[in-house]
Formats: C-alpha cells, structure tokens, sequence
C-alpha cells in the first residue's frame, strides 16, 4: 500500500527527532569555562572594541569548544544504519558538521546548539537583566530616568556578554546569528531598530548592530547624567552624527536612506498612516524625504519631534510647503490616496467607496467636501457664516452622492460597533 506523502513526512520528522534525543540526551551540560564565561563577568574581557568593526562580534581568538559530550564514556547508541557514538564529539564544531552530514535539518542543527549556549549563559545573563516594570505601572516607573551608574554597567555587561555569546554561535554554526537588540530602561523604538537591520545585507548586520547598540547606549546614559537640557542634545546630536557616520562607512547611501526610513519616527509614523494607500518602495521613499525635510523644518532633532522651538507660523509654512510637495510628487490620483489614507474620514470614505464602488471623480469630490464640513465642525462655537457654510457643503455633498448613498454613509459615519461579547 502506497503511504500518504505526509505520513511520510511525519516518520521522517519523528525518527530525526528520535535520533537527536539518543544523542542529546546522554550528552553532559558543556562547563562554562569552555566558552570563557566562568564566574563574574569582566567587562575588560567582553567590551566590544569599536561600533564599526564587524569583527567585534567574533567568539575570542581561543577555539570554541564546550563539551558536546565524551564518545568513550558514552554508551553504543545506534538507530537505523547509523552509529551515533561517531556523531558525538567534545568539539562543537565537529559535532554540528556530523548532525548535518547525516541529514539533520539546518534549524534543528541550529535549535540543539542554541539549546545549549543558551543554557551556558542564561546564570550569567539572569544576574544582569534588568527588573522588568509591569505594563500597568504608573508612567513614572515605565519611563524613569533615575538609573544609576551601577544600573548602566549592569546594562553595558549584560550587552558584551550577548555578544559574546553571539560569537560563540556564529564560530559554531558557521554562519551569521541574530542578536537582540540592546535595551536599555530609556523608551526607544527597539523593534524598528532590529527589522531594519535585518533587512540589511547578512555580512553587515553585526558592525550595523553594534553601531546602534553604542549610540543607543551613550544618548540613554546622557539622558540620565546630564541635567541641561540644551547640553544633552547637543550630546545627543553628537551621538547620532558618530553613529551616522561609522554607518556610512558600512552602507551604502541607499541601504544607509532605507535604514533611516525603517527607524527614524519621520519613516515608521509615515509608514503606519499610509498603510491603506500601499505605496510603492518609490513613492514610499519619495514621501520620506519630504516628510523628513518636514520633521527638521519643524524643530525636529534626528528622532526628537520639534526639539527646538518654532515659532507656530514657521510650522504652519512648513506644513503647507509638505502638502505642495507631496501633491506635486505624488500626482493627483495618487495623492488623493494619500489623504484618505492619513485621516479618519478618508479611511471610511475609501471604504464606503469600494462597497458601493463610487467612480473615482465621484469618491474625490466627496472627500474634498467631507473634509470640509469636518474642519468646520472642530472650530469653537463656529459662526453664523460658518454654520450657513456646512449646511451648504452638506447640500452639496448630498447631491454628489444621493439620496440612498447619502443615507448610507451618514448611518455608516455614525455607527457604533460594540466587541463586547
């Protein structure tokens, strides 16, 4: 009888399973001493060397091999046609070049050794993590920049020694291993640092890394010991000029543009508001640039929104030179996309649209009205005029859609959807 190909595939999986716990479970936790992790840490052993060298991420010169187990002491296992006491070895590396040499997955192959560096160094690790504040604290503990000397060693020790572990990895496997990104107690967008770097090129995500991990590092530690406000941003430009500076040394200028659009608040706000128009990789980038020329015209400082004072007409200048550009780029179909993407009404107005599949001029006219009204309506006890002006522009905006239409996108507006069970 001819068995299912996921049958299949099920006894294979279960039988690579089978033959990793045969190995696995016979082989003694590899001493610490091994991998140089032996007692305290010292910070003198571990300090990355410098944030633009790739090669600060590397296991010490010493070779890396904690015990993967000793084949003598070892009892005969064996499944199928292999001999598994030839697959256990003290050296790691050799052990991993066996697992794959028989057939073993490359994810199981990396899940069993990481497995078992992780074991190694979570006692260590463990001792330096930080204590994790509750979500529901009260802002002031969420957000406090009352950290002491000793807190930031503690950060600095445990980040050396996941690099240190990072290397480790990497010699063993062969190959690149990510890394978490460091964090540290000041609020930082840490999950836009770590996709963007892995959208870099694998031979240049650890100098990349450890170039963000020190300015990340040195703007938290300046926050907390530097009381002048004005002095800690001209510390905190300083930081990022050195960060952009060994950056560019690393990328190229448009691997450095696509890092800054996948970090910096001008880039990830920008990309969550036109999430509905789907912009292209283009126009997206387009858009970044004058927004980001928006975000300095205003006061903004590299990831700080209006850092320095602007006097309100300034903004109001800046903001409307921004419209101009965008609509000019964009082009008008287009750009329409673009305000309905970024507001409230225009997101229910592109919905309502493609529901009763509104021609394009028709779908225009009623946003442009809708918004409006909508500017109208949030002006303070509005005017006589201005009341006359929004009947009229309701009018209008009826007769654009009619009378079914119309009724329709009024209840639709107004409807409140309970997800109360």
């Amino acid at each position: 009888m001819k068995c299912p190909p996921n049958f299949l595939l099920t006894v294979t999986a279960v039988a690579l399973l089978a033959a990793n716990w045969q190995v696995f479970r016979h082989r003694p936790t590899a001493p610490a001493v091994a991998l140089g992790i032996e007692g305290s840490v010292d910070t003198e052993k571990y300090t990355v060397a410098s944030s633009d060298s790739a090669a600060a991420a590397a296991a010490p010169e010493a070779e890396v091999a904690p015990q993967a187990g000793n084949a003598k002491s070892q009892p005969h296992n064996s499944i199928g046609a292999f001999d598994w006491v030839q697959v256990e070895s003290t050296d790691y590396k050799q052990y991993v070049r066996a697992l794959r040499a028989i057939g073993f997955p490359e994810e199981l192959v990396r899940s069993i050794v990481t497995a078992d560096i992780d074991k190694l160094y979570e006692p260590l690790e463990q001792s330096l993590k930080p204590k994790r504040v509750p979500y529901d604290a009260p802002l002031s503990q969420r957000q406090t920049h009352d950290i002491s000397s000793a807190d930031w060693q503690r950060v600095t020790d445990l980040w050396n020694l996941r690099v240190h572990k990072q290397g480790a990895l990497q010699e063993i496997l062969g190959e690149y291993v990510p890394r978490e990104i460091l964090r540290t107690p000041i609020s930082r967008n840490y999950e836009a640092y770590e996709y963007a770097i892995s959208q870099l090129p694998v031979e240049k995500r650890n100098a990349v890394q450890l170039a963000q991990e020190t300015e990340i590092l040195v703007e938290g530690m300046n926050k907390t010991s530097i009381n002048d406000r004005a002095a800690e941003l001209e510390a905190f430009k300083k930081s990022r000029e050195d960060r952009d500076a060994t950056l560019r040394k690393i990328l190229t200028p448009e691997e450095f543009e696509r890092y800054e659009m996948n970090t910096t608040p001008a880039g990830t706000e920008l990309a969550r508001r036109v999430i509905g128009m789907q912009p292209t990789d283009q126009e997206f980038t387009t858009m970044f640039r004058i927004a980001y020329k928006n975000w300095l015209d205003t006061g903004g400082v590299y990831g700080r929104w209006r850092a320095l004072p602007v006097p309100p007409a300034q903004i109001a200048a800046a903001d409307a030179e921004m419209h101009a550009s965008l609509k000019e780029a964009l082009g008008q179909d287009r750009f329409l996309d673009y305000q309905m993407a970024i507001s409230d009404t225009g997101q229910k107005m592109r919905n309502f649209g493609a529901r009763f599949e509104l021609p394009r001029e028709t779908l225009a006219q009623a946003f442009d009205l809708q918004t409006q009204i909508d500017r109208l309506s949030r002006q303070r006890g509005p005017a006589q005029s201005a009341v006359e002006t929004m009947a009229q522009l309701q009018d209008h905006l009826q007769q654009v859609l009619g009378p079914n239409l119309w009724q329709a996108w009024q209840e639709g507006r107004n409807l409140q959807v309970s997800l109360d069970p």
